[in-house]
């Protein structure tokens, strides 16, 4: 069975668990959905293993976070990217097209649209097969 390997990382630990369970339970069994804990247990993973969707929340403070994206832009073009954004700025949106970042959601945002940009997000990477459809989701 293919799978899509979605990795989280966000500053706020609640935040990205209540992201995981969320996209998990609507993404289904062929979504494997991981949290790094930091910037740079997201890059290492990257490096070491498939990620087919990378989201990330580039908080103002966190430059970890922004450097992680321009890596794995540049270095790992086949990973799709999404920005999910606790602090949405006009900066910050202009800082992120000038990256290249085709996938931007601010929050808060419910998680069943979010796993619908996800499911988008996916399809533009590197796709191995189809997600589960909406009518999958409600049974």
């Amino acid at each position: 069975m293919a799978s899509w390997q979605i990795l989280i990382v966000d500053s706020d630990p609640p935040a990205a668990l209540t992201t995981q369970h969320g996209l998990q339970r609507l993404l289904g069994p062929k979504a494997i959905v991981l949290i790094a804990p930091s910037p740079g247990a997201a890059w290492l993973h990257c490096v070491r293993q498939r990620v087919d969707l990378l989201i990330v929340d580039p908080t103002p403070q966190n430059l970890a976070a922004t450097a992680l994206l321009k890596a794995v832009r540049e270095d790992q073009p086949q990973t799709a990217i999404m920005v999910l954004a606790a602090y949405d700025t006009p900066g910050l949106r202009h800082q992120m097209e000038a990256f290249s970042i085709r996938h931007y959601q601010a929050k808060p945002i419910m998680v069943s649209d979010l796993a619908a940009a996800v499911r988008v997000a996916v399809r533009i990477g590197p796709v191995r097969g189809d997600l589960p459809s909406a009518a999958t989701e409600q049974g």
